[in-house]
């Protein structure tokens, strides 16, 4: 698949008209020149939206080369944030094309839309997330490729691994981050974007694709490698114990989880709920561990006759059931391409890696 990302690179040293200018002296379009209201950052500038061509780098190489040539620094508090797109480009549209429409017509939004396919779902954004975070500060992780300035800052702060992996919903996903100040920001989503704010800020050309490659390679082993699209039976086994030990709706999950279940007098009996109370705890074990994990056994498949409820009417929640899925899952472990940050990468690009993180060491 083809992906799309936009640059955003903070400078210091040089005023924003004086950067307009020489862009406009070296026929440089499709960039927008702001403020960013981090102090001694005196200018942001963000690229239009690339998708992954030689092209897209050219112009990068462009607008670095007149950065330099200005004498524009970047300082500990300047970052690169990278934009990657939420949705792949369709078919029909070449990464080229894409760029070099996007360059000359920087104000594109509603065609934008049109060239991408659907949003990616919730479950390959979580992926990434969690393969990001995972390896963030493990030895040849994250923060290994980024000087120390970017380990530990409270503009791109680390995700919490637990709450991203409770997460299953965008809107659950953005909420397991620190809002805009985090290391991966999903309030740009609606914009169409994922953001990845950790890397320094650089005005090194070499240096930004570099990064950017590194993750659209993370987006592209998630969607290529490590989930499926379509149904499929899943075959899953119930917690033991997901309700709090001794609580009364924990003693009922307990009953109800041995084969052909418990009756509802039986669970009365033993937690001293009402029969109404009963049915609602197997509601919130349906919603704990789904729907197709619980089996009602009625009274009339017990032999006993309308209105035996209480005595006859049985739940069962089984240890292992089966369910059909649909839509974008993670592969099963005997499939499920490497969680690692480096799988997919080209070996030039590993080494280049390697010999960043040697040297920031």
């Amino acid at each position: 698949m083809d992906y799309t990302f936009g640059v955003e690179i903070e400078t210091s040293g040089v005023s924003i008209p004086l950067i307009k200018q020489e862009f406009a002296s070296r026929g440089i379009i499709g960039c927008k020149v702001d403020q960013d209201s981090t102090p001694t950052v005196d200018a942001e500038i963000i690229t239009p939206v690339y998708a992954n061509s030689q092209v897209a780098r050219e112009h990068l190489i462009t607008i670095c080369d007149a950065l330099a040539h200005l004498g524009c620094r970047v300082n500990s508090r300047c970052g690169l944030h990278v934009h990657i797109g939420n949705a792949p480009l369709n078919d029909n549209v070449t990464p080229s094309q894409f760029t070099g429409t996007s360059i000359a017509h920087s104000e594109r939004t509603g065609r934008y839309h049109t060239d991408h396919a659907d949003p990616f779902d919730a479950v390959i954004v979580k992926d990434i997330m969690v393969r990001y975070t995972r390896m963030q500060t493990s030895r040849n992780g994250i923060n290994a490729m980024l000087p120390e300035s970017r380990r530990s800052n409270r503009m791109c702060q680390a995700l919490n691994l637990n709450s991203v992996e409770a997460a299953n919903t965008i809107r659950e996903l953005t909420s397991a981050t620190y809002g805009k100040f985090s290391s991966i920001n999903l309030q740009t989503w609606s914009n169409g974007t994922i953001e990845f704010r950790q890397h320094s800020g650089t005005i090194e050309a070499d240096k930004i694709w570099a990064w950017v490659q590194f993750l659209l390679n993370l987006v592209d082993h998630t969607t290529q490698n490590r989930v499926t699209d379509g149904s499929r039976t899943i075959v899953r086994d119930t917690p033991t114990t997901p309700f709090r030990n001794g609580s009364r709706v924990g003693v009922q999950y307990t009953m109800m989880r041995v084969a052909g279940g418990a009756s509802t007098r039986d669970i009365m009996d033993c937690t001293g709920c009402s029969e109404q109370r009963v049915r609602a705890a197997v509601s919130e074990i349906r919603t704990r561990v789904g729907d197709a994990a619980v089996i009602t056994h009625t009274q009339q498949a017990n032999g006993a006759s309308y209105g035996s409820g209480t005595d006859y009417t049985s739940y069962e929640v089984q240890t292992t059931f089966t369910e059909q899925t649909s839509g974008a899952t993670l592969l099963p472990d005997n499939s499920i391409g490497n969680a690692s940050i480096w799988a997919g990468i080209p070996d030039e690009a590993f080494e280049w890696w390697q010999a960043r993180i040697i040297a920031l060491a």
